[in-house]
């Protein structure tokens, strides 16, 4: 039997030839075929282009696009457009795509700790389909569907509030806030007292909560008695019964004068500095949050505020660091001419 012989298969030389080259030549169809269909089909996916005002750190080609945390496809290209803008290719899968139209609103945010940037879509109110090579203008109107959350926006939004916050001005702001605060401190004291009180007497039998009132009965009395005192004492003064002209003259001048030139005073001040006023809302609602804890806050102040001024005392010269340098033992160069050393 022949080498290109099988068992029970009738096959001669010829035959054998003209079925390996037919075999070859179907081979190299099938491959020609399957190259020039790549060729002209071109990548597999919805192929949409974003026309933008920014582009978010580490938006690069290759950036995975993600829709509600999926993988959806990635960033085929960045190019520059017109007027400082960008177009930023994607290539997605729109078996993916449920819910996405022209509407869509893209945020740049970070992948992971490491700050890798990603593309995240997110649905609008409601558009027309998505087609093939289509261009979604992402400028003017709808620039604030672009949302930058990567790691280099944050670190820049921090630097911003660090640099507008933490000011000299936001330092008089806390020490004037907890001297306040040490201000209400007896006030709050006095409250808690009272409710207190009020809580320890819910439950005390009538008898002895009558007992124990019966010493600011007497304090009443008491009170009552001065008070009578006062009336008397006023009473008895001098200019209101021998000089009574001089008396109301005193008082029509402030009631006449003073409270009315205070009245114009304070609304001319309302006017022109009240303005001024409305900027102290958004400094104190920053300052709010940075300040959980007032006491701790008002006494590690007031130790740093005490040791700067015990750091620094007032001199003829004005503000000087008090500090002494020890140079006992450090080698010291000529003097000068005519002078010590």
């Amino acid at each position: 039997m022949p080498n290109y012989g099988l068992p029970g298969v009738a096959a001669d030389r010829r035959g054998a030839r003209l079925t390996g080259g037919l075999i070859v030549l179907l081979v190299l169809a099938v491959a020609a075929a399957t190259l020039l269909y790549r060729t002209v089909r071109g990548e597999d996916g919805l192929s949409i282009a974003l026309h933008t005002e920014e582009i978010g750190d580490g938006v690069v080609s290759g950036t995975q696009v993600r829709l509600d945390g999926v993988l959806v496809g990635s960033v085929a290209d960045i190019a520059p457009d017109e007027r400082g803008t960008q177009r930023i290719t994607l290539r997605l899968d729109p078996a993916r795509l449920f819910g996405i139209d022209d509407s869509l609103r893209v945020d740049y945010a970070p992948a992971n700790l490491f700050g890798i940037s990603e593309l995240e879509l997110r649905r609008g109110p409601g558009g027309r389909p998505l087609q093939a090579d289509q261009v979604i203008d992402l400028t003017g109107p709808r620039a604030g569907d672009i949302y930058d959350a990567t790691m280099g926006s944050i670190l820049r939004s921090l630097s911003q509030v660090g640099a507008s916050v933490l000011s000299p001005q936001m330092a008089q702001v806390i020490a004037q806030v907890s001297a306040d605060f040490q201000a209400f401190t007896p006030l709050v004291q006095a409250l808690i007292t009272v409710a207190r009180t009020v809580a320890d007497n819910q439950n005390m039998p009538a008898s002895e909560l009558v007992g124990r009132l019966g010493p600011a009965f007497d304090g009443g009395g008491k009170f009552a008695g001065a008070v009578i005192q006062i009336l008397d004492r006023i009473n008895s003064i001098a200019v209101l019964k021998g000089d009574r002209a001089h008396y109301d003259s005193g008082v029509s001048a402030v009631t006449d004068q003073l409270l009315p030139g205070l009245a114009d005073t304070a609304g001319t001040a309302g006017k022109y500095f009240g303005d001024g006023a409305n900027e102290l809302a958004p400094v104190l609602s920053a300052l709010a949050p940075m300040v959980p804890h007032p006491q701790q806050t008002a006494a590690e102040l007031r130790a740093l505020l005490e040791r700067l001024r015990a750091a620094m005392p007032d001199t003829p010269n004005g503000p000087m660091l008090n500090v002494e340098a020890d140079v006992r033992g450090a080698p010291s160069g000529p003097a000068p001419a005519g002078g010590e050393r």
